[in-house]
Protein backbone atom coordinates (compact mmCIF):
# COMPACT_ATOMS: atom_id res chain seq x y z
CA UNK A 1 0.00 0.00 0.00
CA UNK A 2 2.86 2.70 1.13
CA UNK A 3 4.29 1.97 -2.56
CA UNK A 4 0.95 3.42 -3.73
CA UNK A 5 0.79 6.16 -1.28
CA UNK A 6 4.38 7.24 -2.06
CA UNK A 7 5.49 5.94 -5.04
CA UNK A 8 8.33 7.72 -5.29
CA UNK A 9 8.97 6.96 -1.76
CA UNK A 10 8.18 9.86 0.96
CA UNK A 11 10.32 13.42 0.70
CA UNK A 12 13.69 13.27 2.56
CA UNK A 13 14.64 17.07 3.19
CA UNK A 14 18.45 17.86 2.94
CA UNK A 15 19.91 19.54 5.23
CA UNK A 16 22.19 21.23 2.94
CA UNK A 17 20.95 22.09 -0.67
CA UNK A 18 23.96 22.80 -3.22
CA UNK A 19 23.97 25.21 -5.87
CA UNK A 20 23.51 22.20 -7.93
CA UNK A 21 20.21 20.76 -6.06
CA UNK A 22 18.62 24.21 -6.33
CA UNK A 23 18.92 23.95 -9.75
CA UNK A 24 18.02 21.00 -10.32
CA UNK A 25 14.58 22.09 -8.03
CA UNK A 26 14.18 24.27 -10.03
CA UNK A 27 14.39 22.62 -13.03
CA UNK A 28 11.61 20.49 -12.22
CA UNK A 29 9.25 23.03 -11.03
CA UNK A 30 10.17 24.39 -14.43
CA UNK A 31 8.77 21.40 -16.03
CA UNK A 32 6.00 20.28 -13.70
CA UNK A 33 3.37 22.26 -15.49
CA UNK A 34 3.94 21.03 -19.32
CA UNK A 35 4.25 17.63 -17.89
CA UNK A 36 1.23 17.86 -15.92
CA UNK A 37 -0.87 19.39 -18.74
CA UNK A 38 1.17 16.34 -21.34
CA UNK A 39 -0.87 13.20 -18.82
CA UNK A 40 -4.07 14.61 -18.74
CA UNK A 41 -4.65 17.16 -21.40
CA UNK A 42 -6.71 15.03 -23.29
CA UNK A 43 -8.25 12.71 -20.97
CA UNK A 44 -11.92 11.81 -20.89
CA UNK A 45 -14.23 12.65 -17.83
CA UNK A 46 -14.11 8.97 -16.99
CA UNK A 47 -10.51 8.88 -17.22
CA UNK A 48 -10.30 12.29 -15.33
CA UNK A 49 -12.39 10.15 -12.50
CA UNK A 50 -9.68 7.30 -11.96
CA UNK A 51 -8.09 6.62 -8.76
CA UNK A 52 -4.24 5.21 -7.82
CA UNK A 53 -5.72 3.43 -5.28
CA UNK A 54 -8.63 3.24 -3.48
CA UNK A 55 -10.39 6.17 -1.40
CA UNK A 56 -7.38 8.18 -3.03
CA UNK A 57 -7.70 11.29 -5.32
CA UNK A 58 -9.07 11.47 -8.70
CA UNK A 59 -6.86 12.75 -11.46
CA UNK A 60 -8.98 15.51 -11.92
CA UNK A 61 -8.53 16.30 -7.96
CA UNK A 62 -5.00 15.94 -8.26
CA UNK A 63 -5.10 18.84 -10.46
CA UNK A 64 -6.89 20.92 -8.85
CA UNK A 65 -4.91 19.76 -5.57
CA UNK A 66 -0.87 20.78 -6.97
CA UNK A 67 -2.74 24.34 -8.49
CA UNK A 68 -3.97 25.24 -4.94
CA UNK A 69 -1.11 23.78 -2.93
CA UNK A 70 1.80 25.59 -5.05
CA UNK A 71 -0.45 28.80 -5.05
CA UNK A 72 0.48 27.66 -1.42
CA UNK A 73 4.03 27.75 -1.82
CA UNK A 74 3.92 30.54 -4.14
CA UNK A 75 2.83 32.94 -1.19
CA UNK A 76 4.31 31.28 1.70
CA UNK A 77 8.36 31.90 -0.30
CA UNK A 78 7.00 35.64 -0.58
CA UNK A 79 6.41 35.83 3.32
CA UNK A 80 9.51 34.20 3.89
CA UNK A 81 11.41 37.03 2.16
CA UNK A 82 9.10 40.00 3.51
CA UNK A 83 8.77 39.03 6.75
CA UNK A 84 10.82 37.81 9.80
CA UNK A 85 10.15 34.19 10.15
CA UNK A 86 6.42 34.59 9.94
CA UNK A 87 3.73 32.29 11.01
CA UNK A 88 1.63 30.35 8.08
CA UNK A 89 -1.75 29.71 8.27
CA UNK A 90 -2.32 25.09 7.77
CA UNK A 91 -5.49 24.75 5.84
CA UNK A 92 -6.93 21.25 5.23
CA UNK A 93 -5.98 20.09 2.03
CA UNK A 94 -8.55 17.37 1.68
CA UNK A 95 -11.26 19.91 2.21
CA UNK A 96 -9.94 22.51 -0.43
CA UNK A 97 -9.87 19.56 -3.27
CA UNK A 98 -13.64 18.99 -2.83
CA UNK A 99 -14.73 22.19 -3.19
CA UNK A 100 -18.04 22.93 -5.71
CA UNK A 101 -15.50 24.75 -8.62
CA UNK A 102 -13.16 22.22 -8.58
CA UNK A 103 -16.14 19.29 -9.18
CA UNK A 104 -17.10 21.97 -11.79
CA UNK A 105 -14.02 23.25 -13.84
CA UNK A 106 -12.19 21.48 -16.07
CA UNK A 107 -7.98 20.68 -14.77
CA UNK A 108 -7.16 22.35 -17.59
CA UNK A 109 -7.94 25.55 -15.76
CA UNK A 110 -5.30 24.21 -13.00
CA UNK A 111 -3.00 23.79 -15.33
CA UNK A 112 -2.87 27.21 -16.66
CA UNK A 113 -3.01 28.01 -12.80
CA UNK A 114 0.04 25.95 -11.98
CA UNK A 115 1.79 27.17 -15.65
CA UNK A 116 1.30 31.08 -14.35
CA UNK A 117 2.15 30.33 -10.40
CA UNK A 118 5.77 27.95 -11.63
CA UNK A 119 6.46 30.71 -14.18
CA UNK A 120 6.43 32.87 -11.14
CA UNK A 121 7.99 30.30 -8.76
CA UNK A 122 10.88 29.41 -10.99
CA UNK A 123 11.43 33.43 -11.36
CA UNK A 124 12.01 33.97 -7.93
CA UNK A 125 13.96 31.10 -7.23
CA UNK A 126 16.67 31.82 -9.97
CA UNK A 127 16.67 35.07 -8.01
CA UNK A 128 17.21 34.25 -4.35
CA UNK A 129 20.73 35.01 -3.01
CA UNK A 130 22.10 31.92 -0.52
CA UNK A 131 20.84 34.28 2.42
CA UNK A 132 17.42 34.71 0.77
CA UNK A 133 17.39 30.69 0.72
CA UNK A 134 18.01 30.67 4.30
CA UNK A 135 14.92 32.53 5.59
CA UNK A 136 12.04 30.97 6.98
CA UNK A 137 8.38 30.81 7.75
CA UNK A 138 6.97 28.84 10.91
CA UNK A 139 4.90 26.31 10.08
CA UNK A 140 2.17 26.01 12.59
CA UNK A 141 0.70 22.84 11.99
CA UNK A 142 4.51 21.25 12.07
CA UNK A 143 6.00 23.66 14.98
CA UNK A 144 8.53 24.14 12.96
CA UNK A 145 10.58 26.79 10.30
CA UNK A 146 11.05 25.62 7.24
CA UNK A 147 13.86 27.26 5.07
CA UNK A 148 12.95 28.26 1.47
CA UNK A 149 15.68 26.03 0.33
CA UNK A 150 13.62 23.34 2.43
CA UNK A 151 10.78 24.58 0.35
CA UNK A 152 11.93 24.51 -2.81
CA UNK A 153 12.97 21.02 -2.36
CA UNK A 154 9.88 20.01 -0.92
CA UNK A 155 7.52 21.60 -4.16
CA UNK A 156 9.63 19.85 -6.50
CA UNK A 157 9.23 16.31 -4.93
CA UNK A 158 5.54 17.32 -4.42
CA UNK A 159 5.14 17.39 -7.87
CA UNK A 160 6.88 14.57 -8.87
CA UNK A 161 5.17 12.88 -6.02
CA UNK A 162 1.56 13.64 -7.65
CA UNK A 163 2.62 12.43 -11.46
CA UNK A 164 3.56 9.63 -9.70
CA UNK A 165 -0.02 9.22 -8.73
CA UNK A 166 -1.74 10.52 -12.36
CA UNK A 167 0.34 7.53 -14.02
CA UNK A 168 -0.74 4.87 -11.24
CA UNK A 169 -4.04 5.83 -11.66
CA UNK A 170 -3.92 5.54 -15.72
CA UNK A 171 -2.25 2.21 -15.22
CA UNK A 172 -4.73 1.39 -13.15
Amino acid sequence: MEHLQYPIGKFKNSKIHSSELIKEYISELRQLPENIKTLTQKLSEDELKKTYREGSWTIKQLVHHLGESHLNCYIRIKLALTEDNPTIKPYIEDLWVKTVENSKLNPDVSVQLLKSIHAKIVSLAESLSENDLERTYFHLQYQRSSRISDVLSLYSWHGRHHLAHIRLALEA
